[in-house]
């Protein structure tokens, strides 16, 4: 699921921004976190902040995921305490903003995918 290999699972969108070998795309992603009208409307603007683009707003870098389970709280904020928290969140497909990754949607994945994909 993590890589979208197995056509009979459903595909977890994971690998777009996690990619091997370093399970990161280095790139910044609006993945959800925060609802925004606007792109002014957002509490965080993130990289937008520094690159002054409005396109920018609410983008965070993916980190990797090499030794992900030692370096709680998860998110730029640290609003998850949990991996399971963070799978919820993807899996629910976030808030809506202008520039959410269109990759970030309901996944529908059910508990023992999730957790598939946490012991991943």
């Amino acid at each position: 699921m993590f890589f979208d290999l197995e056509p009979a699972l459903p595909d977890a969108e994971c690998n777009h921004c996690h990619s091997a070998p370093l399970m990161t795309s280095n790139n910044y992603l609006n993945n959800g976190l925060d609802s925004a009208q606007s792109y002014k409307d957002f509490k965080d603007y993130g990289r937008g902040k520094f690159t002054k683009f409005p396109s920018d707003s609410g983008k965070f870098k993916a980190p990797s995921l090499i030794n992900i389970a030692l370096s709680a709280p998860y998110m730029h904020d640290g609003r998850f305490k949990t991996l399971e928290e963070v799978v919820d969140h993807y899996s629910s497909g976030g808030h809506g903003s202008p520039n959410k990754d269109v990759l970030i949607y309901n996944l529908k994945l059910n508990d023992r995918q999730k957790k598939q994909i946490i012991a991943f």
